[in-house]
């Protein structure tokens, strides 16, 4: 099979994003005749994201005064570009007579970028998409956006009710890839014809035995930016109130706006003989915490992905997390506990909550370790995804064939 891979970002050494999608460029070059399409800056270095593909077009990203950092990572402002090449390379090998039997668009993540892919009679593929998910309403209140371009995510909605380039992206694909439910939801106006969910991360590997529980406190641990929708306050304050009933410490992996914050909460609360602040750390450092801890407190109510709560379940730690985005579908009531995010007060009681129960049962606490273990087995290993993903451009290439 001859694909064409639209991936405007990857690279093995950054977490996150740009990880998994070079797992998934990775993957899908060793299995088929593949062309890439990306674009990185000048001083990517491509030997450290070694992929098996027939062709790899990398086009130079530029760099834009003012839009460095993060606000380049959350505005993405040169995939006009991207887009614009992807068009013209496409429309310059269809009059050189190349062909391809299938285009996979695999990010960006959000789903707020149109897809060059579509209106060349191609079957196309979007996704894994996540995003775009509204503030609980009873913490609209503490959540405030807190710099200009995090707020044009408002607009999202109306351009997929709006943007033909938006709308015509979902409604032409072959098949549009969600990592949960509710991105189908999030699409229901631009009306996909198939609609399959498939988690954008995974994991290399997974712990061989179910965790149980050591005598002595039950050892959460958070990883993740210090940011307001991390749910982090909550967590802090959830811990101070389950320390009434029961044993517990609290680790903190991670840096951002709130850091400060923190800090200042865990004083007020009396708490820092429990609670420790750690900043960031490396990645090897990060897994040496989901080995030592007992669960994972991760209470993100705005969260797209997840991809912290797929490594600390592939260490076997239960996680309590929330009931929305990607952790609330990843997370099963039979490895951990899904709060659902109200008000300020009652969602850290709720969180305390399940802290005790799981401190408080060591059979349960097992039982949850290795139900995290087998979800992850079946969900999130490479190997099964990319089987799976096959599958899927198999029965794509098929239906698409007599339209062609």
């Amino acid at each position: 099979m001859r694909v064409l891979l639209l991936a405007p970002f990857f690279d093995r050494t950054t977490p996150g994003e740009s990880w998994s999608t070079y797992k998934w460029v990775e993957g899908i070059c060793r299995r088929y005749e593949t062309t890439v399409l990306t674009q990185h800056r000048r001083t990517w270095n491509a030997a450290a994201s070694p992929i098996e593909a027939k062709e790899c077009i990398n086009w130079t990203d530029p760099e834009i005064p003012g839009l460095q950092g993060r606000i380049a990572w959350e505005l993405k402002p040169t995939y006009l570009l991207y887009y614009w090449r992807a068009r013209r390379w496409l429309r310059q090998a269809r009059r050189e007579g190349r062909t391809f039997d299938l285009i996979h668009q695999i990010n960006p993540l959000a789903l707020r970028y149109p897809t060059p892919a579509r209106g060349w009679g191609i079957p196309y593929l979007v996704g894994p998409l996540a995003g775009s998910l509204p503030t609980p309403a009873a913490l609209k209140a503490v959540t405030k956006e807190g710099t200009w371009y995090r707020q044009l995510r408002r607009l999202d909605s109306l351009r997929l009710r709006h943007d033909p380039w938006l709308r015509g992206t979902y409604a032409d694909a072959a098949a549009v890839i969600g990592v949960a439910p509710y991105v189908r939801e999030t699409l229901a106006a631009c009306h996909p014809r198939r609609f399959e969910i498939m988690a954008e991360t995974g994991v290399e590997e997974i712990g061989a035995t179910a965790k149980t529980r050591a005598p002595g406190p039950l050892r959460l641990l958070f990883v993740g930016r210090l940011i307001r929708t991390k749910g982090i306050v909550e967590a802090i304050e959830s811990v101070a109130v389950a320390a009434r009933n029961c044993d517990v410490t609290f680790d903190i992996v991670g840096q951002g706006d709130l850091g400060e914050v923190c800090r200042r909460k865990v004083s007020e609360l009396g708490m820092e003989g429990r609670i420790t602040l750690h900043g960031r750390i490396s990645k090897a450092e990060v897994f040496g915490w989901y080995e030592r801890s007992d669960a994972f407190l991760f209470p993100s109510y705005r969260e797209p992905s997840g991809n912290v709560v797929f490594e600390a379940m592939g260490r076997g730690l239960p996680v309590i997390t929330t009931t929305i985005g990607g952790p609330g579908h990843v997370v099963t009531d039979a490895c951990g506990f899904r709060i659902e995010p109200s008000a300020q007060a009652t969602f850290a009681a709720g969180l305390a909550s399940a802290i005790c129960r799981l401190a408080a049962d060591p059979e349960l606490y097992a039982a949850m370790s290795a139900a995290a273990l087998e979800r992850m087995k079946s969900l999130a290993l490479w190997p099964g995804k990319l089987e799976q993903l096959g599958l899927l451009y198999q029965d794509c290439v098929r239906k698409a064939s007599p339209e062609r």
